[in-house]
């Protein structure tokens, strides 16, 4: 028989893997369970973020899956479901304004609420763009609604300019950082522009080599030693404090490494390098003496 006359038996599939079963599945619900519970207790969470979730390299998407729902997932462990995509009421969020500023004893600047706030800047941003209209907005509502708030009359009024003091906090003038004394450096950053200049003088320490450095985002382009004789690539991007990457609404996928001096951010999609503890751990391994 010719090589063409010779007929092939046909390919009989493999029979497809079997699923998991429904204890495989029960096991797996509480394995995840038990991480979400972990995570929580060793960082002292209430909620379990997926950002969290996700830089501790657990698996978030199959833990939706299994689950329904990531608020789901959070109530199945115990934790707190995460709520913050809900609409906060105008109300709520002019009080909060309101307080800082009882608080403060003036009309504080986004930086200072930022800090001190109840809120992120999300909403405010979402529902009235800039501080000056958060501010009318203040003013408007404390009218209506509090026509005894002692600092009704130095809120702006419409046509009306915001006088410096609120674009920064507290106003301009020369401030000094608490005592650093570290070599070069009297006294700690108190802005963003003292954590560039700080991380430009540990750069070599921490093991960075710096290529470039603009006013745009990101701030630095550097190459960052990870082995012997081995670098990467590193778009840094400086903040004083690391949250003020989210209030400036920076992309996370166009940045490598936040570098600040106070890292407020937990939940940060960036990694964060906190300058404060890298002078902290710099100090002690060269045991440097201040001066």
């Amino acid at each position: 028989m010719s090589g063409k006359d010779r007929s092939c038996p046909a390919r009989r599939k493999p029979p497809p893997a079997p699923g998991p079963t429904p204890a495989d599945l029960k096991a797996e619900r509480a394995d995840l369970i038990a991480r979400a519970q972990a995570l929580a207790a060793r960082r002292g969470l209430i909620s379990v973020s997926q950002t969290q979730f996700r830089r501790a390299k657990l698996p978030v998407d199959r833990a939706k899956r299994l689950f329904g729902s990531w608020n789901d997932f959070n109530r199945a462990a115990g934790l707190q479901p995460n709520e913050s995509r809900k609409r906060i009421d105008d109300a709520l969020l002019l009080r909060a304004v309101r307080d800082a500023c009882i608080a403060a004893g003036g009309i504080v600047s986004v930086t200072h609420f930022n800090r001190k706030g109840r809120y992120g800047q999300g909403p405010f941003r979402q529902r009235w763009g800039g501080w000056r209209n958060v501010l009318l907005a203040l003013r408007e509502w404390a009218e209506r609604e509090d026509p005894q708030f002692q600092f009704l009359h130095l809120l702006p009024q419409t046509g009306e300019r915001l006088p410096r003091s609120l674009t920064s906090w507290p106003p301009p003038e020369r401030r000094y950082g608490a005592p650093l004394n570290y070599p070069g450096f009297l006294h700690q950053p108190v802005n963003e522009q003292g954590v560039v200049l700080l991380f430009g003088a540990l750069a070599r320490p921490l093991g960075f080599a710096i290529e470039h450095v603009s006013g745009q985002f990101p701030d630095c382009e550097a190459k960052r030693r990870v082995g012997l004789d081995v670098w990467e690539r590193c778009r840094i991007e400086f903040e004083y404090q690391s949250r003020n990457f989210q209030t400036h609404g920076h992309d996370p996928q166009g940045c490598d490494l936040i570098v600040c001096w106070e890292d407020n951010w937990p939940d940060s999609p960036v990694p964060v390098m906190q300058l404060r503890a890298e002078v902290g751990r710099l100090r002690a391994k060269e045991d440097t003496q201040p001066y």
